[in-house]
């Protein structure tokens, strides 16, 4: 009787702690800090928060080819057409380190990027959100919600970002 007992009483803990786990997995951590490229501190999830809109937050580096095509690619071709469409904000965020992060303002002007900067140099973004390497995408819908992730990039993943982004607009 008592071994059942601890059995339920561990199967509900277990229940109740997964719970919490995957809440805290579909928001941005309030803790995740960034910079502008003018060095003000911002916390992401506010900064998010307060655009109130459909957000594509992509985190690349200045020295990852693919991270400078996919976000040449989505400038160039999609972020208009998006922006018509979805009403979306796009927000990139560098994941410099402070010896890397002077040249992010340099690489962002020669590129004529039309997205919100933002610069992550302790590179804290990496555990918080639990990816490893760039580009890393979050979707997040109207209500901050995390809807879909994406690791890597090659081309035509554009396609399938627009229709992750088409459903959270709904």
């Amino acid at each position: 009787m008592k071994i059942s007992k601890i059995l339920l009483i561990s199967f509900s803990l277990l229940l109740i702690c997964s719970d919490t786990f995957a809440q805290s997995k579909k928001q941005l951590p309030g803790s995740l800090n960034m910079e502008t490229l003018n060095g003000k501190k911002v916390n992401l999830k506010d900064y998010v928060a307060k655009k109130g809109k459909v957000t594509v937050v992509n985190f690349w580096a200045t020295w990852c080819k693919p991270c400078k095509e996919e976000l040449d690619n989505i400038n160039s071709d999609y972020l208009e057409d998006w922006q018509d469409d979805y009403d979306i904000e796009f927000i990139a965020v560098s994941m410099d380190n402070s010896r890397t992060k002077p040249k992010v303002k340099g690489v962002v002007d020669t590129k004529g990027w039309e997205y919100d900067i933002l610069c992550n140099p302790d590179n804290s973004a990496y555990q918080m959100l639990g990816f490893n390497s760039c580009p890393y995408t979050l979707l997040l819908n109207k209500e901050g919600n995390i809807v879909y992730k994406h690791t890597g990039y090659k081309p035509g993943d554009e396609e399938e970002l627009e229709e992750q982004i088409a459903k959270a607009s709904k």
